[in-house]
Formats: C-alpha cells, structure tokens, sequence
C-alpha cells in the first residue's frame, strides 16, 4: 500500500470512530431521587416540551410515589409535578399543550388541564392500566389493561375527554389482555397472552382476531403509521424461548401479522412509529432498533442495560426520547451513529435479504417468509438434509410434518425453525 493510500484509510478510520463516538443515545438526569421511568411522551411537533412519568420518592417522607416529570428545554432540565397518587405510573399522553393523562397500577388515572402543574387523580377499575391514549380530537379516549382473568380482556373507553371510563370487552371468553394500542378514535388493536390480537375499525364496539403467527407469545405494545391506518407493528415476547418478537402488518392485520427479523433480544416492550418509513423499537437489555424496511430492524447504540418501556419520537426521525429505568435516553441523530456518505436520512443504503421464519413453533410445517425467490436446504437437529425447495417471494409453508427443530438455509442465511405435533 503507498502511503497516500494508507494515510487515506487512518484517516477515514478515525472520522469513522470519531462519528460512533458522538453517535447513538444519551443519558439525561432529571435529579429526581430515586427516580424509575416507565413512560414518555413529547408533545408532536415539538422536541422541547415533554414528560415522563414512573415511580420516585416523596421529597418528605422518602415514601414510594407516583411521579411526574415536565421538561421544556429538550431534556437539559426536568421539573418535578405532583400527579397525587403514591401508585407507580406506567403511561401518559397529552391530548393537547394543557391537557394530559397517567395511568398505573391499581387503576390509577391523573389528569391535568394546565399542562401539569396541577393534576386531580381518580380509580378506574382495579387492574394494572398500561396505555392511555385520546387519538383525534381529545374527547374520545382508551386506556390498555392487562387482566389474567381468562375473558376478562378489555380496554377502557371514554367520549367525554376522560370524565369517565366504560370498560368494553374485546376478544372472548378465553381472552386475557395486556394493552392496547390505536390509530385514530375508532381504527386500533386490543392485545394479551397467547398470541392475542383483536382489531377493530368502530371503536371496539366489534372487532376482528387477527393471527400474529405466534403462539403462546405475550403480545406487550402496538403502534400504528402516522399516514396509513392499515400499517402497524405489533411486539411481544416468546416467553418459551425467551426471544422478542416483531410482527408488522400494511393490511391491518387481516389475515396475519407478518414476522419481522431482527437482532436477538430476550423481550421487546414498546414500539414508537415516528415515521411512515421509520418505527423504533424497546426492549430489554437497553435495546432500541430502528427499521430499514417493514421487515428489518438495526440495532442503535444507547449505552445502557437497562430494560426500555417506552420510546417517543415527536418529530421526525432524528430527535427522540425512552425512558429507561433510572435514566431517559435521547438521541438526535436516530439513535445511529453518523456515517459518511450516508444518506441525510441516516437510514442504511441498502437493505438485508433473506429469510424468516413467519410462526415458531409451527404445527404443520415451516412458514417461511422470503425476500427474493431462492433456493432453500432444511438440515434436521443432526445436519441430515431433509428438504430442497424453491421458496417464492414473500409467505411459504415448507412441507417439514416431523416435529422437532430444524435450520432452514438459504446462501449465507440460516434462520432456526421448530415443527410441534
């Protein structure tokens, strides 16, 4: 190598770890003591003004307490509210500058109408509320339950901007909920246990299961696109496996949920659509993964270990915030570290191509999802081919009748799939 050369790749080196160093998340300090922070939400449009919301302590008594936090600066400083409930608080939302909600545990739910600096707490129910959301016009509004009762799914619905709550069924008599997640006053997705999601495009006065490919996986978050009604994702967690797992749709849902791969992590539990290209992803163990596609996730750099709960991109796909535990996180560049020649969009040039397995386990074969059509080998848990076949471009059902695992590989692709009786 000459020297021009070389000097050439020291220095594209360095400007390469220099951008991973001033990349990815950051931590921010809200000086609250004892603080854990279960949610997040900034005001859409507006990167400055937002909240947080979990567990502190009382300043007097050093008593657990629900808590709030307000920061009109990007995060730089947070001020502490009073939400008046000593329960822990898992998610908020502001229907507008002034009006805001919190629910948590025991039923809880707080209201402000002067943007926090006062709030009035109330009971509804008795369960765990996991979501609050007024999706339009501020009026009508839903809350996420989770309820182990077998039939006991549910979300609670309100049309006079939280005055009151209904709880209304969703699903049937064997449902469990965990949450819930909407796209507008009428158009969104209950979802629990067992792979259950329930969509509805009239307010949950009916609704429509709809199959996620994953049985027996606990469904945990949703949101949907920005622009398209149709087009959502859906997370939860394979508790037999321990592995996250991502589910996207443009078809709300019907007949399927497509699976989505990305990177190995033991659970996922929110999900921020900041984008009509663009959804971000939270999960245990600090991670947070940004889509290059509907079908492909990248994983940010954040620094931290700590499980996240809740992501918020307000306003586009550079600025955003997740609580995490103790910390909340922000970034300013998407969570990815700047690379040269990157596009201003900082998303990935091109996009992976392969294939995934779409329900694990499977009772009557491998569902295969594929990019491309290609040739693919399935390999039984001894490494004996068992099946060559053509996959086509996009859902495949792979003949495999024998239960067990099995490694389906395709070039340099190579996903794990489990056949059951």
């Amino acid at each position: 190598m000459n020297v021009r050369c070389r000097n050439a790749t020291i220095v594209a080196g360095l400007l390469l770890s220099c951008s991973l160093m001033f990349g990815a998340w950051t931590q921010l300090n809200p000086g609250v003591l004892g603080g854990v922070y279960n949610g997040v939400y900034f005001l859409p449009g507006n990167t400055q003004v937002g909240y947080a919301c979990g567990m502190g302590l009382d300043t007097a008594s050093h008593m657990p307490a629900g808590l709030v936090i307000k920061t009109t600066d990007g995060g730089t400083s947070w001020e502490r509210q009073n939400p008046m409930t000593p329960n822990i608080l898992r998610s908020i939302y502001f229907s507008d500058a002034n009006t805001g909600y919190v629910c948590g545990i025991a039923g809880t739910v707080c209201k402000t109408t002067n943007g926090g600096n006062d709030w009035t707490a109330s009971t509804v129910g008795s369960d765990q509320l996991t979501y609050v959301s007024f999706p339009s016009n501020g009026q009508t509004g839903y809350i996420g339950v989770t309820d182990e009762t077998p039939g006991g799914a549910k979300v609670y619905k309100s049309t006079d901007g939280g005055g009151s709550w209904v709880a209304t069924a969703v699903g049937g008599v064997i449902t469990k909920s965990t949450g819930c997640g909407m796209a507008t006053d009428n158009i969104g997705v209950a979802f629990g246990p067992n792979a259950f999601a329930y969509t509805t495009t009239d307010g949950f006065g009916t609704g429509t299961f709809t199959d996620p490919w994953a049985q027996g996986c606990i469904m945990t978050a949703a949101d949907f696109s920005p622009t398209a009604n149709n087009k959502a994702y859906l997370v939860g967690n394979d508790t037999v496996l321990d592995l996250g797992i991502v589910r996207f749709t443009s078809t709300s849902g019907s007949p399927h949920w497509d699976s989505v791969r990305c990177p190995v992590v033991p659970s996922f539990s929110c999900v921020d659509y900041a984008t009509p290209e663009t959804a971000y992803i939270g999960g245990a163990n600090g991670f947070i993964g940004g889509t290059r596609g509907p079908y492909d996730i990248w994983k940010t750099t954040t620094g931290v270990t700590n499980g996240i709960s809740s992501i918020c991109f307000p306003s586009g796909p550079d600025t955003g915030y997740a609580a995490a535990g103790p910390t909340i996180l922000k970034t300013t560049d998407g969570g990815q570290p700047w690379v040269p020649a990157v596009a201003e969009g900082k998303a990935p040039a091109t996009l992976l191509t392969g294939i995934r397995v779409v329900s694990n386990p499977g009772r009557f074969g491998i569902a295969l999802r594929a990019d491309a059509h290609v040739t693919v080998t399935v390999f039984d848990a001894a490494g004996r081919a068992v099946l060559t076949a053509t996959a086509n471009q996009g859902l495949n059902l792979l003949p495999v009748r024998k239960a067990g695992a099995y490694f389906v590989r395709s070039g340099e692709h190579t996903v794990r799939a489990v056949v059951t009786d």
